[in-house]
């Protein structure tokens, strides 16, 4: 892989994978990737492209676009993500909030399709919330909160996770 960040702001990677067959009696996976990104002070946005060849299965394109803007109160996220194999397209997305001033530390907001799925397919949603405080100057805890959808009759999945970093 292979990455520059330009001063003006703008960057550019790239990236190649490979893998053969481990008794090498068939072709290997070669995955490809791109992405070009730009960021300033208050909004950023990026565009990647992957080939992923499967070895002798059909080839998958993905392309993505994710971006973010800071606005005085909160900073919005969003994401959206095509998939193409064999003239099968399937999409995804996400959306995420962020309050960066809520008492000592930031509450976050967010939801986004579990997969990316085709336009016939029924879309199943996870949603998800925290809240990130400063205990010191090197470490921080990050308690959430997220629900994920689950077809038919079966409950949906919850859960609840604490995230705890460290910083020297």
């Amino acid at each position: 892989s292979i990455g520059y960040a330009f001063d003006s702001g703008f960057s550019l990677a790239g990236g190649v994978s490979s893998k053969e067959d481990e008794i090498m009696t068939k072709e290997g996976t070669d995955i490809y990737g791109l992405e070009a990104a730009y960021t300033a002070d208050t909004y950023g946005i990026a565009v990647a492209y992957t080939s992923d060849d499967k070895g002798t299965a059909a080839e998958t394109t993905y392309w993505g676009v994710n971006a973010y803007y800071t606005f005085d109160i909160a900073s919005l996220s969003v994401g959206y993500e095509t998939e193409e194999t064999s003239g099968t397209d399937k999409s995804g997305y996400f959306v995420g909030l962020t309050f960066p001033e809520v008492g000592p530390g930031s509450v976050s907001l967010g939801l986004g399709t579990q997969a990316n799925t085709a336009e016939a397919d029924p879309e199943y949603l996870t949603y998800e919330a925290s809240y990130s405080y400063a205990i010191n100057d090197g470490m921080t805890v990050t308690p959430g909160v997220y629900i994920s959808e689950a077809s038919g009759s079966t409950d949906d999945d919850t859960g609840v996770l604490v995230k705890t970093s460290f910083s020297f």
